[in-house]
């Protein structure tokens, strides 16, 4: 195959330190059954050995190509630059630390037909899982409520209404282009988020499968931090979603958008307090919630929506294993 044409797809690979994981991520993509894609992995400035890891990858298959940030910008900064070198038809999100089953972009390029974008479900990985082949943990469409049993083009409100801002789709790049849609830099966690909602907002035509073909893996790293960075990332790109009086004028996105801020709200006040029990600072909760006391509901919100998300997902584990009986 001549790789100096074109190719269909440009897979985008953004990667901090993530060493330990990039080889997996990698391999997944250089595995799959439809050929013609480049690899563009975006060292985002690691201190590790994540450049030299993706090397060894490169030597090995020449559809891979590789650029460096001199110091850290983020995922959106190394997203965007990847956009800039593109050259596929299409752009298929992979994270350096996650991974595909080995027909994805196959059963996705299948369905395209007249879709700007189109998405499949994730499989969201315990910490412990760390091949493809292990135990599910669950799926991201039903633990966010959203059970289908056929592809469907998902509208605006869908996707504020079910938040999924953690799929990873195929965008064809004519439509980003033609729209002139980029990363928000400003942006450190919920730039995807951001996008997709300019991206429908935009007119997309977003075709969501019901099959999964993508593996997040989460990983427990730095929870509290990570946690504030979600809450003020949502908030401030939810402020700048509802400065545009199509968005602020309709109720069911208001809604939807300020139901999202809540629930970043709970995720931040639940790790604050996770730490503090674990290390036994149980002044500084009593402090929190007192000098705080907008906090608790959404905690309470985020605690009770977790629980009901779990017993839903152990029901369905379940009903699946007195099927297979």
């Amino acid at each position: 195959m001549n790789y100096k044409i074109a190719p269909r797809v440009s897979v985008v690979v953004p990667v901090y330190n993530g060493a330990n994981h990039l080889e997996r991520a990698l391999d997944s993509a250089l595995a799959q059954t439809m050929l013609d894609f480049e690899i563009i992995v975006v060292d985002d400035g690691s201190s590790d050995a994540t450049f030299e890891v993706a090397c060894r990858v490169a030597t090995r298959d020449s559809r891979v190509r590789l650029l460096r940030n001199e110091r850290n910008l983020g995922a959106a900064a190394s997203r965007n630059r990847a956009l800039g070198e593109a050259r596929g038809e299409w752009i298929a999100l992979l994270d350096g630390d996650d991974a595909w089953l080995p027909n994805r972009l196959e059963r996705m390029l299948a369905h395209s037909g007249h879709a700007d974008v189109v998405s499949d479900d994730v499989y969201v990985m315990r910490g412990w899982a760390t091949k493809v082949h292990e135990p599910v943990f669950w799926s991201f469409l039903q633990l966010r409520g959203l059970n289908l049993t056929k592809p469907c083009y998902l509208s605006l409100h869908d996707f504020a209404k079910y938040d999924l801002g953690v799929v990873q789709p195929i965008i064809r790049y004519s439509f980003l282009k033609r729209h002139q849609l980029k990363y928000n830099l400003a942006l450190r966690i919920t730039e995807d988020y951001y996008l997709y909602f300019e991206m429908l907002a935009s007119g997309a035509r977003w075709l969501q499968l019901p099959s999964a073909y993508y593996f997040y893996y989460h990983h427990t790293g730095n929870v509290t931090g990570n946690a504030l960075v979600f809450a003020r990332d949502t908030t401030e790109s939810t402020e700048m979603l509802l400065r545009r009086p199509a968005i602020a004028q309709d109720a069911a996105l208001v809604a939807a958008l300020e139901r999202r801020v809540q629930e970043a709200h709970g995720i931040m006040v639940f790790a604050i307090v996770r730490d503090a029990l674990r290390q036994r600072h149980f002044g500084n909760i009593a402090r929190l919630l007192f000098f705080q006391p907008t906090y608790l509901k959404p905690l309470v919100v985020f605690v009770v929506k977790a629980l009901v998300r779990r017993i839903r997902m152990k029901r369905r584990r379940i009903s699946e294993l007195e099927e297979k009986a």
